[in-house]
């Protein structure tokens, strides 16, 4: 097996592992878009109907009043599914449900449970609400700055993913290239030999940078869905990695194709 044929395997490895991650990935990613953007406007929306309150409206007239304010971004739309649902006469818990069954993030639905309890219960709601919104706010600072600490751990994965990749090319070639050493005329079975070896390497480091994305998901978003496009993005970065360091330390090391 020539040098130049060594990827032939992995190559495939990577485009299945990538073909297999690209389709749940696209999907977590537009599941996370609505769920960023109902966590950031949550806490805006709070506050809007607890001004709408201290007007005088009732709790349902008050939703009504806080959807229409601004603009929520993408959120919005289930903002306006609300109102409908209310001014269909539709119970608060009922289209808190409802919600519940399209926004997936914990946050919000916790913060939606929290506000229709608070109105339902009664008694000084308007205060209550205040302190909802600004536990969301402090919460959602919270969120925010945990995964921009958690950053550098998702650009370790991608790091550890090239260094692994060199480091057993260069323990493989060196292997050889001592093998070669000792008599010329085992050179062309020794580039065979590394050939197969490296394929067989190439494909199990592959396999594991795309393990390893699940775990980086999990890790920086919360979620195992989230480790898709990680897995994705590290057998691409592990294969190409094998590809530079191969064909690099193949020129300075001057192993011979095998024919």
């Amino acid at each position: 097996m020539g040098l130049g044929n060594i990827i032939g395997t992995a190559e495939l490895v990577t485009i299945g592992l990538v073909a297999i991650s690209l389709p749940p990935a696209l999907q977590y990613y537009r599941i996370a878009k609505i769920n960023y953007n109902a966590e950031d406007a949550i806490s805006s929306f709070i506050g809007d109907v607890t001004e709408s309150q201290k007007t005088g409206l009732s709790p349902e007239k008050s939703i009504i009043q806080a959807t229409t304010r601004k603009d929520y971004g993408p959120f919005s739309r289930f903002l306006e599914l609300i109102k409908s649902q209310i001014e269909w006469g539709v119970p608060l818990r009922k289209t808190f449900e409802n919600i519940r069954q399209k926004i997936r993030s914990w946050f919000v639905v916790v913060n939606f449970a929290m506000m229709i309890e608070t109105i339902e219960i009664g008694g000084n709601s308007t205060q209550a609400l205040e302190i909802l919104s600004e536990y969301s706010e402090k919460e959602r600072e919270v969120q925010i700055n945990r995964r921009a600490l958690l950053q550098p751990y998702v650009m370790l994965a991608f790091i550890w993913s090239v260094l692994i990749a060199v480091t057993t090319t260069i323990v493989s070639m060196t292997t050889s290239m001592m093998s070669t050493l000792v008599s010329s005329s085992l050179m062309p079975v020794t580039a065979a030999a590394m050939g197969s070896q490296l394929s067989v390497f190439s494909v199990g480091i592959i396999i594991q940078c795309w393990i390893s994305g699940f775990f980086i998901g999990k890790i920086s978003e919360g979620n195992l869905a989230a480790g898709f496009k990680y897995s994705a993005m590290l057998a691409v970065t592990a294969y190409v990695s094998l590809i530079l360091s191969q064909n690099l330390l193949a020129s300075v090391f001057r192993i011979p194709t095998a024919t």
